[in-house]
């Protein structure tokens, strides 16, 4: 398969719209040229077309500058600005300075405009990311609760608790000091459980070295692992095979089927194996499952799909532990999942400048601030957190607001208050800060035990 087939096929506006963005600066090049050179064959006395009825040199300039924004906009302004001080005997200052004005403007709405699409599409694209991993954690459960039904004389462990104990076995792993040791540690392990509880004979996993790489998984920036019974296999070999290459180019489950597209363990001449599934990220695969030998009773799509909604799951889990032991701002917090979160929204906030909030709340009775936990957890939304740090005999309720403002943590303290029964228990401090303010918020949980240490 050609590895161009990866990228979507495009409309020609959306090909025409990134080709002109991509050379933004010789199309503006180009168009002010054709407008003074068309000015010059209608009046060589006027090449800028000052003296119409008509301000075109306005028309020129809101086009290039709502389309190309304010630095288009000025190289336009200083091609004219120079044409007409050699083309006029006297510089034409008023025009000059209007038209200067207006790319000012013009870029204004240009600015904002491209602002707030981008932060509607940040939004549409986290919470669908968020969903997407919710999705995967409810149909994990739901798939447990299947093999609890089915074995549970033999398996009394859930598959999510295997998973957990897998992505837990820090005081075995402690030891490798490397990540990717980690990784590849983890992943072993996950190759195990897929062949208890699914009868996945042998199989190989290839997966990103960095999660956060915006390449297709190849061989730089990948590496390889495989079950105990697996052959053995160049991580080249497995990138280049045709149901793995398949896989990542599409994003989706790949895996060799019968005339009425049900999966069949009969071999393939273009493959070494049965099935591909890809873990996704960010529309990119970050590993993929490469399954061998499997016995064709356990071979149906239901099964496939179980391990390709486990894959995603644990790949999750393992981006999480990449995440935190690369940037932990807020190390205070024991909260993994609350942690991960806030790096992610960090990570957004320093590309697209969207901010988040976090709501701190002081107790000192612990009874108390278990109440006020337990309210947060029945008022909260599907995206928010909340978080309970204690620190020298202090509590800290932390409640992370995602892409809202600080007006949006004041209502939800305002709902909270209004609920919470007991006058006593509304008797606590609370401070908001924004993703920018993460050395104040470490600050205001350390206080109290800078000043009794003092």
């Amino acid at each position: 398969m050609n590895k161009q087939n990866r990228v979507k096929a495009k409309k020609s506006i959306d090909k025409i719209v990134d080709f002109l963005h991509s050379y933004a600066y010789v199309e503006t090049l180009i168009i002010v040229g054709l407008y003074l050179l068309f000015g010059y064959m209608i009046d060589s006395n006027d090449i800028c077309m000052l003296n119409g009825e008509i301000s075109y040199i306005l028309i020129l300039l809101a086009v290039i500058t709502l389309f190309h924004g304010f630095e288009n906009g000025i190289l336009a302004v200083a091609i004219l600005a120079v044409a007409i001080w050699y083309f006029y005997p006297v510089f034409q200052y008023v025009e000059f300075l209007v038209a200067l004005l207006m790319t000012m403007i013009f870029s204004e709405f240009h600015y904002f405009w491209t602002q707030k699409i981008k932060n509607a599409e940040l939004t549409a694209n986290y919470k669908a990311e968020k969903l997407n991993e919710l999705s995967r954690a409810f149909y994990t459960l739901k798939i447990s609760h299947d093999q609890l039904e089915k074995n549970y004389v033999i398996k009394p462990m859930s598959i999510r608790n295997s998973i957990e104990y897998i992505t837990n076995k820090n005081h075995e792993l402690e030891e490798l000091s490397e990540t990717q040791n980690r990784k590849a540690a983890y992943y072993k392990n996950f190759l195990g459980l897929l062949e208890k509880s699914f009868n996945v004979g042998s199989a190989t996993i290839i997966y990103k070295k960095e999660s956060e790489d915006s390449e297709y998984i190849n061989e730089k920036n990948s590496e390889i692992v495989s079950s105990n019974r697996a052959e053995e296999f160049t991580l080249k070999e497995v990138v280049e095979d045709y149901l793995v290459d398949k896989s990542i180019g599409r994003g989706t489950a790949i895996y060799i089927s019968d005339a009425l597209g049900e999966p069949t363990t009969n071999s393939d001449s273009n493959s070494a194996f049965l099935a591909a599934i890809p873990a996704m990220y960010n529309g990119k695969a970050t590993a993929v499952l490469a399954i061998e030998k499997m016995p064709f009773m356990s071979f149906n799509r239901e099964i496939l799909t179980s391990i390709s909604i486990l894959l995603e799951y644990f790949s999750i889990e393992i981006r999480k532990k990449d995440v935190l032991a690369l940037s932990d701002d807020i190390e205070i917090v024991e909260d993994d999942d609350f942690r991960f979160e806030f790096d992610r929204l960090q990570v957004l906030h320093k590309k697209y400048k969207v901010n988040s909030i976090l709501l701190t709340l002081r107790i000192e009775s612990e009874l108390q601030a278990m109440r006020v936990y337990e309210q947060n957890q029945k008022l909260l939304r599907s995206l928010d957190m909340v978080t309970m740090v204690e620190v020298e005999g202090y509590f800290y309720i932390v409640i992370l607001f995602p892409l809202h403002d600080k007006a949006a943590a004041l209502g939800y303290l305002n709902r909270l208050t209004n609920s919470i029964k007991d006058p006593d228990d509304k008797e606590f401090i609370h401070m908001t800060f924004n993703l920018s303010q993460v050395e104040q918020f470490n600050n205001f949980l350390l206080e109290k035990r800078e000043k009794n240490v003092s």
